[in-house]
């Protein structure tokens, strides 16, 4: 905890809550006159909140001195306007997936002291899956009841670091059950039914990859701004994350940046995409800030996503400006799926950016957030072409994520190689041509990471 500085104004009264405020000085002051007691008198704290960016954060509840009494809240400013007597003030400040904060200040009479508190992301562990390397191939037992197969998994601390030391008790397959609430298939897909299948208690081996040397390379970062993005990521973590990533960029890396959506309620200022700029390295970084600010505002529509891949591809592969001869990659937050081509139309729309951007020699890494995503179609993408997978269940999962993607882009992280089995408890369930949708649990210092993935039986 540590003490924030404050600093006193005579009032400057903007919006409706400071006129509340302004009201509130002036029939605490007496209304003009009969020498009120200083038990009537009144200041206000003007609580600026911003995070490590310097982004305001909004939503922020405050209360005064541990009161019970109903809190203060930021506006879309980050400002809140805390009334309170004139002296000494302890001001709380909390707010979902940020560390609390406490700020002291000295309050003075008829003065507003603005207090700025800058508050820092809580982060957590995550991971994600690519391809196993290795020869295995899936293998059904003979009546098909039985599925082995072998993953790869990438997990990462609350500090972007490679997890290491994990043992292969710190890996679960969980089972799968259908749900019949929803339309898609959750376990099988591909096949006559969704059917419902036991998972490893545990791995059956483990060998830990080495990460291969670091490469420079020309990234171009999708940003997901559909209409549920407002709801998913209300505070802006995908925002936060992308200054974290570009802020880090190695010597020779460079960013193409865009987000995208379109249709009904869209408010980019241009759709499906617009091209935020190019962050040619880490010092350009700073300048690109108020460019993903303002997209904090400009969430709605639907979710163009091959589309947008393609577009994104075709600018990084097709522009002279950016360094000949470099390793391409893209990487893709969503938290949805393409709103346009349908659940057939989609496969065969996704076969098609998957085989551009082979031809291209671009890797597709993908980030899904939240439970509705497409499992299946964000690991196929990423899979088929060289990529990876990465899994977010809450925002304080993007941060380490994104913070490692300098390095996974030239497969430089460490992987666990594992191989699992699942049973479905009847003879002929596995076929070849289905998708098996599986989900992972592991152990990271005494906290729960979830990836989920997909396998095609052959």
């Amino acid at each position: 905890m540590r003490e924030l500085d404050s600093k006193p104004t005579r009032p400057r009264w903007q919006g409706a809550t400071a006129a509340a405020a302004a009201a509130a000085l002036a029939v605490g002051c007496g209304g003009g006159g009969g020498g009120q007691g200083s038990e009537n008198q009144v200041s206000v704290a003007r609580v600026v909140v911003v995070d490590a960016y310097g982004a305001p954060v909004s939503g922020a509840s405050i209360t005064l001195n541990a009161s019970s009494s109903p809190a203060f809240t930021t506006n879309a400013e980050g400002v809140a306007l805390v009334v309170a007597p004139p002296g000494a003030a302890t001001l709380s400040i909390s707010v979902p997936s940020f560390v609390p904060a406490v700020a002291q200040a000295t309050l003075g009479n008829e003065i507003v002291t603005t207090v700025p508190v800058t508050l820092q992301r809580i982060t957590a562990p995550a991971g994600g899956s690519l391809a196993t390397r290795s020869d295995f191939r899936p293998v059904r037992s003979d009546d098909e009841r039985r599925l082995d197969f072998e993953v790869e998994l990438v997990v990462v601390g609350a500090d972007a670091q490679a997890a290491i030391g994990l043992t292969a008790a710190d890996f679960r397959l969980l089972d799968c059950q259908p749900d019949a609430a929803t339309p898609a298939a959750d376990c099988l897909r591909n096949a006559p039914a969704d059917r419902a299948y036991l998972g490893s208690t545990a791995a059956a081996g483990l060998q830990l990859v080495p990460g291969q040397a670091v490469r420079p390379h020309t990234v171009g970062l999708l940003i997901d701004q559909s209409g549920s993005i407002a709801s998913s990521d209300r505070l802006n973590a995908r925002l936060f994350s992308t200054k974290t990533m570009i802020s880090n960029l190695a010597p020779g890396d460079q960013v193409v940046m865009g987000a995208f959506a379109d249709g009904n309620g869209a408010r980019l200022p241009q759709q499906p995409m617009t091209m935020l700029g190019t962050v040619v390295d880490k010092a350009a970084a700073p300048q690109f800030f108020p460019r993903l600010d303002a997209l904090a505002g400009q969430s709605g529509g639907q979710t163009p996503l091959h589309a947008s891949i393609d577009a994104m591809r075709a600018q990084i592969v097709g522009d002279a400006s950016l360094t000949p001869g470099q390793p391409r990659a893209m990487v893709v937050f969503t938290d949805g799926v393409d709103s346009y081509c349908g659940a057939n139309g989609c496969v065969q729309r996704r076969q098609e950016v998957i085989n551009a951007a082979r031809a291209d020699g671009v890797r597709l890494f993908t980030i899904g957030f939240s439970a509705d995503i497409d499992v299946e179609s964000l690991s196929h993408l990423a899979t088929a072409s060289g990529g990876a997978m990465l899994y977010a269940d809450s925002v304080e999962q993007l941060i380490p994520l994104y913070g490692s993607l300098g390095r996974l882009m030239s497969l430089g992280l460490p992987t666990y190689r594992l191989r699992f089995s699942i049973d479905a408890g009847a003879a002929g369930v596995f076929a070849a041509g289905q998708t098996v949708l599986a989900r992972a649990r592991v152990n990271v210092l005494g906290q729960t990471v979830n990836i989920p993935f997909a396998v095609g039986i052959p």
